[in-house]
């Protein structure tokens, strides 16, 4: 090692990030989904602790809807490994479109929730609202956590 390179500073990490590339690696601070809400909205103290809560109460309510969601995506796996027809790879299918609009509609459910907690003013801003409309998809697929760095999950 030079010289130089042990005398670089080292940069903290954030915790609580998973694995993506910390702030030290020189890779752009991502912001969690409720970080990006409330800079976007300009929430205020207890409007975030609304917002939170709203959400909170919404991935807990979306356990159901989550579990079978994954059941019906394991049963078209299981469907085609074992060589069914195509009407039985329908049925999967279809049931599978089932949970995943029902999880789509909980997730709007919830932003229309979000969104009653805001000011008018905060309301009319588009840009935020658009922003908002595209974090709720697959907001609630894990089952441990709502609020973390969106990525590519989808259902």
């Amino acid at each position: 090692m030079s010289l130089g390179s042990a005398a670089a500073p080292l940069h903290a990490q954030r915790g609580g990030r998973g694995s993506g590339p910390s702030v030290g690696d020189g890779a752009a601070f991502q912001p969690t989904r409720l970080e990006t809400l409330t800079a976007d909205f300009k929430l205020s103290k207890d409007q975030k602790k609304a917002v939170k809560t709203v959400l909170d109460v919404a991935h807990k309510d979306a356990a159901a809807t989550r579990e079978a969601l994954l059941a019906s995506h394991a049963a078209i796996g299981a469907v085609i490994a074992a060589n069914k027809s195509q009407p039985d790879v329908d049925a999967a299918v279809k049931q599978y479109g089932q949970q995943a609009a029902a999880m789509a509609m909980l997730e709007m459910k919830a932003l229309a929730q979000m969104l009653q907690q805001l000011d008018p003013e905060q309301r009319a801003n588009q840009v935020a609202v658009r922003s908002a409309f595209f974090l709720m998809r697959g907001i609630f697929l894990d089952s441990k956590h709502w609020d973390a760095v969106p990525d590519a999950r989808s259902y």
